[in-house]
């Protein structure tokens, strides 16, 4: 069983180095990676004026954007690419300049084939700002940092 442990804990150290060496929006909005767990993550981000929109609180896409980031931290966490294949979400209250907002993605459901994952995103008071449902894709391309999925078309 700690050899599995180990081997689970060695997968989602790797998966964390990749996601977060490689999705550019991390960087861009101020993301920061808290916590990577076989099918889970929290990430973390403080709103600042480049992510506000013009009724002056945090744009829905920025929220939706660190919701996403903790969305593929959690379903690639068992080492195969998964792609998210439909993702909603429902804002409950706005997020001021200045707030500190967590994404927190756990996985409900992970097949063959799909996976179910369900975040909230809450402000530093713990009150939940937005929640979203989200389905991945499940590939059966293991994840490295050499993936490139782009030039993977669909035959229709």
């Amino acid at each position: 069983m700690k050899e599995e442990n180990d081997f689970s804990q060695k997968q989602v150290e790797k998966v964390r180095a990749i996601i977060g060496e490689n999705d550019r929006l991390i960087a861009l909005f101020g993301m920061k990676i808290q916590e990577v767990g076989p099918g889970s993550a929290v990430v973390r981000m403080s709103v600042e004026e480049s992510h506000v929109n013009s009724a002056n609180v945090c744009h829905g896409g920025a929220i939706f954007s660190l919701a996403d980031v903790a969305f593929a931290l959690a379903c690639n966490s068992h080492g195969s690419l998964a792609l998210a294949i439909d993702m909603s979400i429902s804002f409950l209250r706005p997020v001021p300049v200045g707030e500190l907002i967590t994404a927190s993605c756990i996985e409900k459901h992970r097949g063959r084939s799909l996976g179910s994952y369900h975040i909230e995103v809450t402000n530093r008071s713990g009150q939940i700002v937005a929640l979203l449902k989200a389905t991945a894709f499940v590939t059966d391309q293991i994840l490295e940092e050499t993936t490139d999925f782009s030039s993977r078309q669909n035959s229709s």
